[in-house]
């Protein structure tokens, strides 16, 4: 330091600092054993508490790879994406509920194009980012290409991937599985991290009912998503339109002075149209060219607003517990999924009116913030939970309109291009309650509308059984674990 400065003086903090050190015990052979890792984190409280309780138990176990035919992840290739080609699904994508590609890509250039596609009776898991999320391919993911940044297990037997689930899915797997991801900003997961985990082997007639069971949940959910598609078969035709077409959008041909033919799409408006908005997303005609389209349909237009109510909560400090002291929270990300993975629980003595962010039965789901226009319908396992703020409720008016054609109606292009037209905010896109009010719909019959929305209505009271049996069939599966038998 030098002489002519000196030291400034340090306040002494140290008795407004708590120093809370968790401590454990390891066995040293697991130092040596598996990947040598020295994170604290690979030998958490939890991680020994699972391998105690599995060893206690006295069950047989084996390694996953003994009880697959094969573990891979598709080679990291260049991919080329086409207007038309195979379907490619995002690894966030294959755990929707309706698993809906956006992307397509010219298959043959991959690079082993066969280990991009996944069959029926493959269990996927995450490998990157939010890793060990576990699915089950169904016949809906046959012929799609699936991201490489999915591990696939091929079961050796078919009539174990039910029960490899479950285990996967399970406390015991997701803690052996999620232990054992590294890396600093994006966590990942590689084969080797699945492969040497010890599955504890049940007697196999209960392995059976356990895969019958969770195929059962599957098959479920298959149906439901089948539902949704006579319901939107069923909605074109009652209403008397067709599927929307983005090519009879009015755009305005540019001529391209760098190459021949034509090269940007562009519009017009007049200043009385600019309802105070200069974002050109407000303005592209293909909303516009939706409500027209509808103008033909069988039936008037109706505003939004005029059948239904749309409602968002206020913003809050949210305290969380654990699931056996709190109400469930449905969060935005959650809408699209297949089921809540990563739910949380909003404590019931903290949040002692939690009446302003309660859902109920027949309400239709709509997030607000960030993604714009996913749609959900509140069956009646989900009324009573909570929600966030950034999904907004369209409460119908039950003498008008029917939940189900609603929900059925904002799930279409018709309903989405409204929606999404209407966003604003610069990082974030926010949709209000007003702009949702003024989304048309056709104002249908309330019979035809009951057509289309119970087939909505028993669709998701489906998903949410589906979840059940599956939620059911894990715990069971725990508790037996933990009784040893």
């Amino acid at each position: 330091m030098s002489a002519n400065v000196l030291p400034l003086p340090v306040a002494d903090v140290s008795h407004l600092v708590e120093h809370t050190v968790a401590t454990l015990s390891i066995s040293t052979r697991w130092l040596t054993d598996g990947d040598h890792r020295l994170d604290a984190a690979y030998y958490s409280d939890e991680v020994s508490t699972v391998r105690r309780r599995i060893h206690k138990s006295k069950l047989e176990t084996r390694p996953l790879e003994a009880l697959a035919q094969d573990i891979f992840a598709a080679p990291i290739s260049s991919r080329f994406f086409a207007p038309h080609g195979a379907p490619y699904l995002l690894p966030s994508q294959v755990f929707d509920f309706r698993p809906t590609p956006r992307k397509f890509v010219i298959a043959h250039k991959l690079t082993s194009p066969g280990r991009w596609f996944v069959k029926p009776g493959w269990i996927l898991v995450s490998q990157s980012g939010v890793v060990g999320r576990v699915g089950l391919a169904t016949n809906r993911l046959a012929e799609i290409v699936v991201s490489q940044n999915l591990l696939r297990i091929v079961p050796a037997e078919a009539e174990e991937a039910g029960y490899l689930y479950a285990f996967l899915s399970s406390t015991y797997g997701q803690t052996l599985m999620t232990h054992r991801q590294f890396g600093g900003t994006v966590s990942h997961l590689v084969r080797q991290h699945l492969a040497d985990i010890p599955v504890p082997l049940l007697a196999i007639k209960v392995r059976r009912l356990i895969h019958e069971r969770i195929l059962s949940a599957y098959g479920l959910r298959d149906v439901a998503n089948s539902l949704l598609d006579r319901a939107d078969g069923l909605l074109h035709a009652e209403l008397g339109l067709s599927p929307f077409d983005e090519s009879q959008i009015p755009y305005i041909a540019v001529p391209n002075a760098h190459r021949a033919g034509y090269g940007p799409t562009a519009f017009a408006l007049t200043a009385s149209e600019l309802a105070g908005r200069l974002d050109v997303s407000f303005h592209l005609p293909v909303a516009k060219a939706c409500v027209e389209q509808m103008g033909k349909g069988k039936h008037q237009l109706v505003q939004l607003g005029d059948i239904a109510k749309p409602y968002v909560a206020p913003r809050f400090r949210r305290i969380y517990v654990g699931a056996e002291h709190g109400v469930p929270f449905l969060q935005g990300s959650h809408i699209p999924m297949m089921k809540a993975y990563d739910l949380k629980y909003l404590s019931r003595r903290a949040h002692a009116d939690l009446s302003p962010w309660t859902i109920q039965e027949g309400w239709v789901l709509v997030t607000c913030s960030g993604t714009i226009g996913r749609v959900a319908l509140v069956p009646k396992g989900l009324a009573g939970w909570a929600a966030s703020q950034h999904i907004e409720r369209i409460i119908p008016d039950t003498n008008r309109a029917h939940p189900g054609y609603i929900a059925a109606f904002l799930m279409t292009p018709y309903g989405q291009h409204q929606l999404t037209s209407k966003v604003y905010g610069g990082v974030v896109d926010e949709l209000t309650e007003g702009d949702t009010a003024a989304v048309w719909i056709p104002d249908a019959p309330y019979e035809v509308q009951e057509r289309i929305g119970e087939l909505v209505v028993d669709a998701f009271e489906k998903k949410e059984e589906a979840n059940a049996i599956e939620e059911r069939t894990i715990k069971q599966f725990e508790q037996t674990i933990e009784q040893g038998a």
